[in-house]
Order: structure tokens, then C-alpha cells, then sequence
């Protein structure tokens, strides 16, 4: 199990198809997901403004064999970073790590205060 950059499109599908409670959320960010990779390791990342999405960093090629869980990231009406949605299908360590991603995704965006 591993963090994996998603798009927001990505992430949203997955939990569209996974979270019958899934709501789109207003102001997103960014997403990040959960799972097992597979391929070799290129540099990418993904980062989503109004316009388009932007991708750097670290990343399997060929994408996830199999993504277990995704969060949205997005903004709340007090300017604060906050989590949109999160969703795991049961993997162990799946909440903590998408946890933990999203508060360092946060902080690197320089969001000093997160609605978790």
C-alpha cells in the first residue's frame, strides 16, 4: 500500500462508484488516493486550479493496479484547508495513510489551520 496522486476526476469517480453518500464537494483542490501500485516509477503529482490540473512528482507508470481509497481536498467559507470526502474500502492503514497525506498535502499548500 502506498500514496498515489489521483486527479480530482479520478478521485471523484472512484468514490461516485464506491460511496453511496458521495456528495461533490463545492471548492476542491486536490485529491490524493490509496493503493497498490505496479509499473515502473516516472515523476508525477497532481495539483488542480480553476483552469486545469497540473501533474509532478513521484508515480507508478500505468497508475494504480488497483486504488483502495481516495480523499478530496477543498476549501471551507472561512479560508481553511479542509478534507471534502474520504473513502476506504477496508484495507488496513488505508484511512491513516490518506489521513496523514492529506494534512501534508495541505501544509505544503500553506494551509496553517485543516478541517480534518
Amino acid at each position: 500500500m502506498q500514496i498515489i496522486p489521483l486527479s480530482v476526476a479520478e478521485a471523484e469517480d472512484f468514490l461516485k462508484k464506491h460511496d453511496r453518500h458521495y456528495v461533490e464537494p463545492a471548492e476542491k483542490v486536490a485529491a490524493i488516493g490509496v493503493g497498490t501500485p505496479k509499473g515502473k516509477t516516472i515523476e508525477v503529482t497532481t495539483f488542480a486550479s480553476a483552469s486545469r490540473e497540473y501533474r509532478a512528482g513521484m508515480y507508478e507508470e500505468g497508475g494504480p493496479s488497483e486504488l483502495h481509497g481516495a480523499a478530496i481536498l477543498g476549501r471551507n467559507e472561512a479560508g481553511e484547508g479542509c478534507l471534502a470526502h474520504i473513502y476506504v474500502d477496508g484495507v488496513s492503514q488505508g484511512y491513516s495513510l490518506l489521513y496523514g497525506a492529506c494534512w501534508r498535502a495541505l501544509k505544503a499548500l500553506g494551509y496553517r489551520t485543516a478541517v480534518l
